[in-house]
């Protein structure tokens, strides 16, 4: 494989059998990898595109395993680098690096630039999205015996973030949580570095 880093997969290593694809991807016309990568772009986008196209555009020449293949590496081609914000002059020098035609990289180019906004948005919405913080409450439990063994009890109230495909959110739900006093302490401490942390790289 290439001991190489590539912006179009965050400066990482491409992965070996995307590189094993780009050969495949080669030997097809670059008219059909244009029309591919359109309706690649638009099943990524989430619109319904029906299996049939694919392999009627490869023809009897690609088995289902390989038209899947194909198109698995088209997408992560375009969603990578709409993701990672790849300048298009970038991209056509990385692909033709991995080997891939000037006329068949300048096709999926093409075709990536007209659809980066879509998967940019796409992307952002299937992205991890942790829960709202909206409420927090907090109280020492007391322990009157001998042992003193005090202890700390949290409720949180955690909102989820609205789905892709819904507009409202999903209803708050408490969380609670009791610990030790030597717990909750360290707890504390994390959670201070942490903000510092955050605080120096916004």
């Amino acid at each position: 494989s290439f001991d190489m880093r590539f912006h179009f997969v965050g400066g990482l290593d491409v992965p070996d059998w995307l590189l094993s694809e780009v050969l495949v991807l080669s030997k097809i016309s670059a008219v059909r990898i244009r029309i591919l990568a359109a309706q690649v772009l638009q099943q990524a986008s989430g619109k319904q595109v029906p299996p049939e196209k694919f392999s009627n555009l490869l023809g009897d020449a690609f088995k289902p395993d390989d038209v899947l293949a194909v198109v698995a590496a088209l997408n992560f081609i375009m969603l990578s680098a709409a993701r990672f914000d790849v300048q298009d002059e970038v991209l056509m020098h990385e692909l033709q690096q991995l080997g891939l035609p000037r006329e068949h990289t300048q096709a999926i180019v093409n075709v990536a630039r007209e659809g980066r906004a879509t998967l940019q948005i796409n992307a952002r919405q299937r992205s991890l999205q942790l829960p709202r913080l909206e409420s927090l409450q907090w109280s020492v439990c007391k322990d009157t015996s001998s042992a003193a063994a005090h202890a700390v009890e949290l409720k949180l109230g955690l909102k989820t973030q609205a789905q892709p495909t819904s507009s409202t959110s999903g209803d708050p739900h408490e969380v609670s949580m009791r610990m030790s006093e030597e717990t909750f302490t360290l707890l504390h401490e994390a959670l201070k570095d942490a903000k510092e942390a955050m605080r120096s790289v916004i």
